[in-house]
Formats: structure tokens, C-alpha cells, sequence
């Protein structure tokens, strides 16, 4: 399940933690709660934060800190 960000809906650049939830599932959560993804793989989720982000240098960061959607 992952889904787009409308970029115009607030302020403020776009940024990501991708790491695992309680579950062991791959997990890409947007900073501020606005959104998110659960992937198969670190790399699907690397993917897709890096893309909403427009590839913008530290927009991105992994986490060993477990991570939740809501």
C-alpha cells in the first residue's frame, strides 16, 4: 500500500523515515504524518521516499527506531 503526496497541499519540503514497524514490514513515513507507504523491501521504500522527495540530499533518512503509518 503506498500512496502520493500532492506536493502544493502544505508548506514546506517533503521529508522521510523509512525503517521497519512492529512487524518487521518496511515502512516509508513522511515526517510530519501527511503520509507514507508499507513495501516488501528496503529498497521499494528507499525508492519511493527518494522520488516524492525529488532526490533532494538528506530529504531521506533510514531509522532503526520502530515505525507506525498512523
Amino acid at each position: 500500500m503506498m500512496f502520493s503526496i500532492p506536493r502544493r497541499s502544505f508548506g514546506g519540503p517533503l521529508q522521510f523515515l523509512v525503517g521497519r514497524d512492529a512487524e518487521g514490514h518496511w515502512l516509508a513515513v513522511e515526517t510530519h504524518g501527511r503520509g507514507g507507504g508499507i513495501f516488501c523491501d528496503r529498497s521499494a521504500a528507499l525508492r519511493y521516499a527518494v522520488f516524492e522527495t525529488g532526490h533532494r540530499a538528506r530529504a531521506v533518512r533510514v531509522t532503526a527506531k520502530t515505525l507506525s503509518l498512523l
